[in-house]
């Protein structure tokens, strides 16, 4: 029996309402590991760079306060520490003797979900650890 398309038109209305749920589903579970990524991401960066900015900075102009500002600046510009700053904590100190000392830099950030339908972590943390450049 071929069904004609005056009793197919219902059909297509509740496939869709039982497609779009998985759809929806799907996409913000997308964009919420997405965005916990890059906040990753950018994290990393921001230690890093951070730690780079302090250890090329001469030890009379205090290089912890220059790793900090260096990490507070990139972090301000790809997260929400920007606005909210009770969000972020930024960490730089100086560990050893020279010629071995070198700068470790910490970023503790606490994740707020975009969405908040799928698992992600609650806090993000990235920390490095460089060596200060001899400077003659």
């Amino acid at each position: 029996m071929v069904l004609n398309r005056r009793a197919r038109r219902g059909s297509n209305l509740i496939e869709f309402a039982l497609i779009l749920p998985v759809f929806v589903a799907l996409f913000t579970g997308i964009l919420e590991f997405s965005w916990v990524f890059f906040l990753h991401a950018a994290v990393v960066n921001a230690v890093r760079d951070g730690c780079r900015a302090g250890a090329v900075t001469p030890q009379t102009d205090s290089p912890d306060a220059a790793a900090i500002a260096q990490m507070t600046y990139l972090m301000s510009a790809w997260s929400p520490c920007g606005t909210d700053t009770s969000l972020c904590t930024f960490s730089a100190a100086s560990e050893g003797t020279s010629p071995e000392e070198s700068l470790v830099c910490t970023i503790d950030f606490t994740y707020e979900p975009l969405v908040g339908m799928v698992p992600a972590p609650n806090k993000m943390s990235a920390s490095a650890t460089v060596l200060f450049e001899l400077q003659d």
